[in-house]
């Protein structure tokens, strides 16, 4: 069967940057959102941090396997 190398594999883009790196943005401000509410610099109830960090997993688990992905030659095209 014909594979392509990475150079080749394309990932959808946003804006002009691939979705993993927005994934990691999005998870760094979502990361730092939950160290300010864990250290009550903002306040929120504590449903809303609990459901950020929901969020963060589900996240860093989207960028973890798109990265996986691209990483092992062209899974994503």
């Amino acid at each position: 069967m014909f594979t392509t190398p990475l150079a080749v594999v394309t990932i959808p883009f946003f804006h002009g940057k691939p979705i993993n790196i927005w994934f990691g943005v999005v998870l760094a401000v979502m990361l730092s959102f939950q160290v300010l509410t864990g250290l009550r610099v903002i306040k929120v109830p504590s449903r809303v941090h609990r459901w950020n960090g929901l969020g963060i997993v589900a996240v860093a688990a989207a960028h973890g396997l798109i990265g996986l992905m691209v990483w092992f030659d062209g899974w994503i095209y």
